[in-house]
């Protein structure tokens, strides 16, 4: 009698402990899309600023070999901005189309699952523009990252040949 008392308890405490971490669950859910709201035009805002630096600034000085790879380190980093920026417009979307289930879902799938989660659900509502600005936003997000390591390594690359024929010279 006793031993079973002791593993009802041992039940009930598992229970209470899964019920706290949902609740952590979804005051953690719950705050991020609140800071979501917040933060998301200055994001926008800020995307924009950094799309225009890379394109007037880094993207030049990307050409020439001394400053080559300050423009591919600066267009790796501000992938960085354009991926925050897609990750709170789609835990966002993913957030006011389906709701609290659709953001968990898509937090199950490795934290970036919002993202994939809310261009399902722009397609099936029909939000065609939503879908659009994700997918621009994903290809801007890989396509600074994977250009600024390619600039950057090419700068390298650059930079040590130069090095190399000067020393057998």
């Amino acid at each position: 009698m006793l031993e079973k008392l002791k593993n009802l308890g041992y039940y009930i405490l598992g229970i209470g402990g899964l019920f706290v971490l949902i609740l952590i669950s979804v005051f953690m859910i719950k705050g991020a899309v609140w800071i979501g709201e917040h933060v998301l035009q200055w994001l926008i805002n800020f995307a924009w600023i950094v799309l225009a630096i890379n394109l007037l600034i880094l993207l030049p000085l990307s050409l020439f070999r001394k400053t080559g790879i300050v423009g591919g380190v600066g267009m790796y980093m501000s992938s960085y901005i354009f991926g925050l920026t897609l990750w709170f417009l789609g835990l966002l979307l993913s957030y006011f189309t389906w709701g609290f289930l659709g953001v968990f879902i898509g937090l199950v799938l490795a934290g970036v699952g919002v993202v994939p989660v809310a261009m399902l659900a722009s397609l099936l509502n029909g939000e065609f523009f939503s879908l659009l600005v994700l997918i621009v936003l994903t290809i801007l997000t890989f396509g600074t990252r994977a250009l600024g390591m390619y600039l950057a390594s090419r700068a390298e690359e650059r930079k040590s040949t130069v090095v190399s024929e000067v020393k057998y010279e």
